[in-house]
């Protein structure tokens, strides 16, 4: 009962204590609330300030921000530190240095977070969208847009949720979702329309015009334009600057193929932004400007622009126009010819594709890094406060030893509060155990889902860069194969002349070698195509051994200069004609025994070939082919890597020898296409022997006609040869001539269609690529009989340097009968002419 009394008279002391402590403190901080008072107002005033210079004077904004933001800080006013944080974001966001702007964004975020401010929250939490769907990060954009939607809906705010639904349209149409952008542009219009928003109106316009652009609707997207600037130029507008709305105007007048009125636009947009220095806007138009130049063949302007776009991009960070700049000088540098920069400026485009990757973990690295210092000022803070209060603890104990002298009541008072703060103490550690378990759930659920994006991006990275790799090798074996047609083609006619023997044999081999030189480039095509999938063997019936004859006088002279009995045997019992694709099978023994000679010093290199089995009731039968030499051979390790991509015996052979290593890759693909395999027999020193097989289909109908039938009679026909190089043009001929026939030139497509409207030719030998008008252009015209052509239904035959398989079914699409490959086989011609 006594320790009862004595704890009811301690109870009382120590409330009456505290209750003149409280007493105190209130009377000593009461004019420092009305000096509060007097800054909160101040603040208030900065910020908007700031808010009005936002549009036009960006720099002012952070000026002003900035002071609001020292004097928050000052007063520990958190809301109103919140709101001058945002406003310097949005400075920096104005003026394109977007790592700025999301820094002062997250900052924002944290402190309406920690006060609860649910419409900052909304707010901050759309801009830090917006900032991330600028640096490419579109997932995490999107998130941030999303959440901003809730809490706008949740607090029915109009204007908020048009905003957000504007935002996130955007992030779904960078994403491909075109449907899911369009659908959220019309409700945002909507709102904003019934809310009389113009700010919101003109964004939803803009985004919309957007979709119907980026669909080719060049009309709908230009009315939409206009109306979005029409609704800038009020005097009631309080939006952004109208930069963006004539870059995009622009865009459209660009893709009508306007350009003296896209650049007019180009330039009104690009005016303002450099007045505003709004830098993402600069570097974007730009880019623009430098793609009209290029589009409409002023290529040195061209340059001059995209080169300002890409400097700058490169400054602020945006790694999507970086990318896009690089692309286009590549293309340009291309057109001019300048295939060693063209080259330069795309391997910098591919290697941004990495660059994307960093750039986007550093934001994030950026993020958490920021977050752990706000965690830590916290901590700091909080571990102040405790020193405080156990300061403060302990002078109330003093004071209440002071007053009571009851010890017994003291420890039954402290036990009691030591086991109160111990349970308290669990049970918090145990929600934040709770909380951390939860929060690492959620990141790697969002981690898992932001991987799966970036492995999507990147495949989709991938196979631009393979179809823009694809398009250069294409340009650049066209360019090779023109002049070799005209050395293989000179060499065929003077072969075929009243030239000494000696002489014959020599021209043979220079027309073997460039038919080899050939190969090789067809090599570099045939790697590229067997990688993306594109390739496709032919079908169709040659003569073996002439095959491999042509094959080993390509080889005849590097044998004579290394002393290399070079020679070959086909077994007796093989069918002389055989169907498959000549091509691949000539490249494959162009490799391997090209291997042979290169790792031969001297000895013996020879080619065999027999019959492994003969499928009678198939009509088909097995060839085993054997090219075996006397060199240094392949040790066992190595043999299992010499079929790997740039792969060589070893770094001495690639030193010595030369070469890519792609021979050995190249010749496994196509047997295996061709349904046989390959293997090697060799020890280190002792030589090495290539064995691959192959099924072929035995043309017995070819064979028979060969021996029994009599040689049809040869029609004469007048051809039309379209052709814009002068020396590619004089073999036709020369081919045309010594086949009977008779024959006129034209320099280009309309040349073509002029003589074809004036006399009768009975076919036409149609090149692809030549000025004016091209090969497929002129056919299609043909087709529809334009220019009064004589005979639409004329055989059109395709003679073109270009090898890859796009150009072949371009070329049957447009209304060709047949395509014909540079050099020209003067005997495959003659034999396609006489079926016409």
């Amino acid at each position: 009962m006594k320790i009862i009394k004595l704890l009811f008279i301690f109870v009382v002391i120590l409330l009456f204590c505290n209750a003149v402590q409280s007493t105190d403190k209130e009377t000593d901080t009461l004019d420092a609330k009305i000096n509060m008072a007097d800054r909160a107002e101040q603040i208030d005033v900065l910020n908007r300030l700031s808010s009005s210079y936002l549009n036009q004077q960006p720099d002012k904004t952070i000026e002003l921000a900035t002071k609001a933001l020292e004097i928050s800080q000052y007063n520990k006013d958190l809301k109103r530190q919140a709101a001058s944080l945002f406003n310097i974001a949005d400075g920096y966001r104005i003026k394109g240095e977007n790592k700025k702007a999301l820094d002062f964004f997250l900052q924002s975020l944290k402190i309406y977070e920690q006060i609860a401010d649910k419409d900052g929250i909304a707010k901050s939490s759309n801009n830090v969208g917006k900032v991330f769907s600028f640096l490419g990060d579109y997932t995490t954009a999107l998130d941030y847009h999303l959440e901003s939607l809730k809490i706008y809906e949740e607090f029915n705010n109009k204007s908020g949720i048009a905003t957000s639904l504007i935002n996130a349209g955007v992030v779904y149409r960078n994403l491909g979702k075109k449907d899911m952008a369009l659908e959220n542009y019309n409700k945002a219009l909507t709102i904003s329309r019934e809310n009389n928003d113009l700010i919101c109106t003109v964004n939803a316009l803009v985004s919309i015009g957007n979709i119907y652009w980026y669909d080719n609707n060049n009309n709908k997207a230009l009315s939409t334009y206009e109306e979005a600037f029409q609704i800038t130029q009020q005097k009631d507008y309080k939006g952004e600057h109208p930069a963006g709305i004539l870059n995009n105007i622009g865009n459209v007048y660009r893709s009508m193929g306007n350009y003296m009125k896209a650049l007019d636009y180009y330039n009104q947009s690009l005016a303002i932004s450099r007045e505003i220095g709004d830098k993402n806007q600069i570097a974007v138009t730009l880019k623009n400007i430098g793609i009209t130049y290029k589009e409409s063949g002023k290529y040195s302007q061209a340059i001059q622009y995209l080169n300002e776009s890409k400097d700058l991009a490169e400054q602020i960070f945006l790694l999507r126009i970086q990318r896009e700049t690089l692309d286009q000088l590549s293309q340009t540098y291309t057109i001019l010819a300048d295939y060693q920069k063209a080259l330069e400026y795309y391997i910098e485009y591919s290697k941004l594709k990495d660059s994307l990757f960093d750039e986007e973990t550093s934001n994030k690295i950026s993020i958490l890094q920021f977050g752990h210092e706000i965690r830590e000022k916290e901590h700091q803070k909080t571990i102040s406060e405790k020193e405080l209060e156990l300061k403060i603890t302990r002078e109330k104990n003093i004071r209440n030893v002071i007053v009571f002298i009851s010890l017994l009541a003291i420890s039954f008072v402290i036990v009691l509060w030591t086991r109160y703060r111990l349970k308290t103490k669990s049970n918090r550690e145990l929600r934040a155990l709770n909380a951390d378990l939860e929060r690492r759930v959620e990141e790697r659920t969002k981690r898992l889902r932001e991987e799966n994006e970036y492995r999507r991006i990147a495949q989709k990275q991938a196979e631009l860069a393979n179809e823009t790799k694809n398009r250069f090798l294409a340009t650049i074996s066209h360019e090779v194969r023109t002049p070799i047609n005209a050395i293989i083609g000179f060499c065929d006619l003077t072969i075929k002349s009243d030239l000494n023997l000696e002489h014959q044999k020599n021209l043979k081999r220079v027309k073997d070698s460039s038919e080899h030189l050939l190969a090789l480039i067809k090599d570099i095509l045939d790697y590229s195509q067997i990688e993306s999938g594109k390739m496709e063997l032919k079908k169709v019936t040659f003569h073996i051994n002439e095959l491999v004859e042509s094959v080993v006088n390509a080889y005849y002279l590097d044998a004579e200069s290394k002393d290399i009995k070079l020679s070959y045997e086909i077994a007796g019992n093989i069918p002389r004609f055989i169907i498959g694709d000549p091509n691949a099978l000539r490249q494959i023994l162009y490799n391997l025994l090209g291997n042979a000679m290169k790792f031969t010093d001297r000895g013996d290199v020879a080619i065999s070939i027999k019959v492994e089995e003969n499928l009678i009731a198939d009509e088909k039968i097995k060839l085993c082919f054997s090219v075996k030499d006397t060199g240094i051979g392949i040790s066992k390790l190595k043999q299992k890597l010499i079929y790997k991509d740039f792969t060589q015996g070893d770094s001495s052979s690639r030193r010595r020898y030369g070469g890519a290593g792609l021979g050995l890759t190249i010749s496994k693909r196509f047997i295996e296409l061709m349904g046989g395999e390959i293997w090697v027999e060799s020890e280190k020193g002792k030589g090495s022997n290539f064995i691959f097989t192959v099924t072929f289909k035995v043309d017995k109908d070819k064979s028979v006609k060969t021996i029994l039938s009599k040689p049809p009679e040869k029609k004469t026909l007048y051809v039309l040869i379209a052709e814009d190089n002068l020396l590619n043009a004089q073999v036709v001929v020369a081919f045309l001539k010594r086949l009977g026939h008779t024959s006129k030139v034209a320099g280009n497509g309309i040349e073509a269609l002029n003589l074809l409207s004036k006399e009768d030719f009975d076919a036409v030998l149609m090149d692809i690529e030549m000025p004016e008008m091209d090969g497929i252009e002129a056919t299609e015209a043909i087709r529809a009989g334009k220019e009064n052509v004589r005979n639409p239904k004329i055989p059109v035959i395709a003679l073109t340097a270009h090898a890859i398989k796009d150009y072949e079914e371009r070329s049957y699409k447009s209304g060709m009968d047949n395509y014909l490959t540079k050099p020209v086989d003067i005997e495959l011609l003659s034999e396609i002419l006489q079926s016409v």
